[in-house]
């Protein structure tokens, strides 16, 4: 049997929070804990390491959205919200903050569920691109220190562009370092 996934719900505790909390929980997921929207979030989620984050709350204050908004970044999780307002000013700031999906009252298990597997999905796709992103620039600016590091060698002692990347080659192999590493030493010592 698959482990439920763990939802942390955002709620002022309004009068429908027996219901929603009952839907998530229909659709197959496990409510860690309803905090307030004035709590503090980041504690929340060290202390529970939810799997997803749901925003219950027909007007979630401005520090909600801007606290939701600075928590992706330190824990980046699935964000959905769930209101019973269809105000445009509201959605495009819960998108701007990070919200996967604003969705409108009238809610089934069954939606629920649709709506959360495809936040988390969308979630794992963005986290996979990010990371490969983040690869990528790695990877380029390794490649700008090591063609500078290159140039470096070549105009002070007089080495072909080959000549250069093997004495970087062999430095790096005789150090037991990354090749980018041995090239920031190189510029690090001409800058000295």
């Amino acid at each position: 049997m698959a482990v439920a996934l763990r939802v942390l719900l955002v709620d002022r505790r309004s009068a429908r929070l027996s219901t929603l909390r009952a839907v998530i929980a229909d659709a197959g997921y496990d409510v860690v804990d309803v905090v307030s929207d004035e709590a503090d979030l980041y504690d929340a989620m060290e202390r529970l390491a939810p799997d997803a984050v749901i925003v219950g709350a027909d007007s979630p204050s401005r520090d909600v959205l801007e606290d939701v908004a600075t928590l992706g970044e330190r824990y980046p999780k699935p964000l959905l919200m769930l209101s019973s307002q269809d105000d445009r000013r509201l959605m495009a700031e819960a998108s701007a903050a990070g919200i996967s999906a604003y969705v409108m009252e009238g809610l089934s298990p069954a939606l629920v569920r649709s709506l959360v597997d495809v936040a988390v999905r969308q979630f794992q796709q963005v986290e996979t691109l990010r990371r490969e992103l983040a690869e990528t620039r790695e990877t380029l600016a390794d490649r700008q220190v090591i063609n500078r590091a290159k140039c470096l060698l070549m105009e002070r002692e007089a080495m072909s562009e080959q000549q250069a990347y093997a004495r970087l080659r062999k430095t790096a192999m005789d150090h037991s370092l990354p090749l980018a590493e041995i090239a920031r030493r190189v510029m690090t010592r001409a800058a000295e």
